[in-house]
């Protein structure tokens, strides 16, 4: 945004928030959203207020107020210009009165989440809560902008899904002051957490596999420097371990990111070995969509020629051809269980405990080869 561009700003005569704190409030979501950048100036005290039809005085105020937050900086001759945003600045003290709103943070649109977020919107409509998702598509860049934007909306809390590794710890000001925050999915943090049993469910997968007699399992799987990906890894070694065999390295296929088109590309990275396996866990039913039809586009037979096995347990599972055998993992108990325990930190209530494991299950179908 140049100089000379006027503000996208706005007053609500109406509103029972004072004119100056209506200014300072847009101007903090310009800068956290990343309108506003670094080194921006901002309009002149006198151009704002001809602009809006306000006194002087109030843009003063507001300018003041930003400037005490840590937000601008106003210097003689060089007007005010926007600082290095941190998040921390926009942390304050407690607010005048709740918003009444919670931030949701999922990676993606896949329908896993589909359940988790119903799971979240009951408890938080039956609190008198309204949520807020974002979508932050696995990228560091994208969860910070969209946690300051929460923050700057003043959200009451907020639950992160499968946040990508490390980027709340830099990023995310876990303070008293700042809005009590619950992590999904996330093994990473040790606090305030709502996990599934990931271990277990590549344990259950694999092991089900060696049952039917497998000795030569793939393992397909998103980047396993994603920690719920990792624990999954945990398991299905642990599965072989007990059976006294070896993952295969060449066997082990990473992909750069989770999609269908991410399985697609293993599916087909899989059937290049030398001697493929004739068995394959992928860690997610969404990829092994994708490795089904590379198999199948390739005259493979499932389960005759490949043994599939998968892990999540969303809707589309039971439909593929042959209905997927996977790992069922409680999405919309994970939300429920995440909006109780962040509506307890909220009202300052004790906490039984910090993490809580949600058991998973095996769910039979055809593509393993039962009947």
């Amino acid at each position: 945004m140049t100089p000379t561009s006027p503000l996208p700003l706005h007053i609500d005569p109406q509103s029972n928030l004072p004119i100056f704190a209506q200014l300072k409030q847009q101007i903090t979501w310009l800068i956290a959203s990343g309108k506003l950048k670094p080194g921006d100036r901002l309009p002149t005290i006198r151009a704002l207020a001809v602009q809006l039809s306000v006194n002087m005085h109030t843009v003063r105020q507001a300018y003041h107020s930003l400037e005490s937050d840590g937000l601008v900086e106003t210097r003689p001759s060089r007007g005010t210009r926007v600082k290095p945003f941190e998040l921390d600045k926009l942390v304050t003290t407690e607010s005048a009165s709740p918003s009444h709103t919670i931030g949701v943070l999922i990676p993606n649109l896949y329908t896993f989440y589909d359940p988790f977020i119903s799971g979240v919107e009951e408890i938080a409509r039956r609190s008198g809560y309204m949520i807020i998702v974002t979508i932050t598509r696995d990228s560091a860049d994208l969860t910070r902008q969209s946690v300051g934007q929460l923050i700057a909306k003043k959200v009451d809390g907020i639950i992160a899904a499968s946040p990508v590794a490390d980027s709340f710890k830099q990023q995310l000001p876990i303070s008293p002051d700042g809005p009590p925050i619950v992590y999904a999915d996330a093994p990473q943090f040790t606090t305030h957490s709502i996990l599934f049993d990931l271990e277990n469910a590549g344990f259950l997968a694999a092991r089900h596999l060696i049952e039917h007699g497998h000795k030569r399992i793939a393992f397909i799987t998103a980047p396993l420097t994603w920690p719920n990906f990792l624990d999954t890894y945990k398991g299905f070694q642990r599965a072989l371990a007990a059976s006294s065999l070896d993952p295969e390295p060449d066997s082990v296929i990473e992909t750069p990111a989770y999609s269908l088109e991410d399985g697609y590309q293993a599916g087909l990275r899989l059937l290049a070995l030398n001697k493929p396996p004739r068995a394959v866990f992928v860690s997610g039913d969404l990829m092994a969509a994708g490795v089904i039809r590379a198999l199948k586009e390739n005259g493979k037979r499932i389960p005759q020629d490949f043994a599939v096995i998968s892990k999540d347990n969303i809707e589309l599972a039971a439909l593929m051809d042959p209905p997927l055998t996977t790992v069922n993992l409680p999405s919309y108990q994970m939300g429920v269980e995440a909006m109780n325990m962040l509506t307890r930190l909220i009202s300052k209530k004790r906490l039984d405990r910090k993490r809580m494991i949600l058991d998973s299950e095996l769910i039979v179908r055809k593509s393993c080869g039962c009947e």
